[in-house]
C-alpha cells in the first residue's frame, strides 16, 4: 500500500465571537484506505493590540470519501477574561498521511 503526504494551508482572520471551522479536500491516487492529519506548523494571534492568552485550541481530522480527504480543522483563540471577543486570525499547515491501495 503506497503512502501519500499532503500539507494543507488554512489561512483566517478577523474571527471573532465563535471558534474558527474549516473544511479542504485533498485528491490522492487510487482509493484511500486509511487518513490521519497532524500540525505541521501554526502561527496565530490578536489582530489588533496584545492581551494575555487564555487558552488556544487547534485540532484537525480527516474523513475518507473514496479517493478524496476532507481535511477538518477547528481553531480557538480566547484572551484572559474567557471571552471570546477579540477578533484573531493565523495560518495552519495540516500535514495529512494517507495509504491508498
Amino acid at each position: 500500500m503506497p503512502t501519500e503526504l499532503e500539507t494543507v494551508q488554512f489561512s483566517f482572520s478577523d474571527v471573532t465571537g465563535h471558534e474558527y471551522t474549516d473544511s479542504k479536500d485533498v485528491g490522492v491516487r487510487g482509493p484511500v484506505t486509511a487518513a490521519e492529519t497532524a500540525i505541521k506548523s501554526f502561527d496565530i494571534g490578536y489582530d489588533g493590540e496584545d492581551h494575555h492568552i487564555m487558552s488556544e485550541k487547534i485540532q484537525t481530522d480527516a474523513d475518507v470519501h473514496g479517493d478524496t480527504i476532507s481535511v477538518n480543522l477547528q481553531a480557538l483563540f480566547r484572551d484572559a477574561s474567557g471571552h471570546i471577543d477579540d477578533p484573531y486570525g493565523g495560518n495552519i499547515e495540516v500535514l495529512v498521511v494517507s495509504e491508498t491501495e
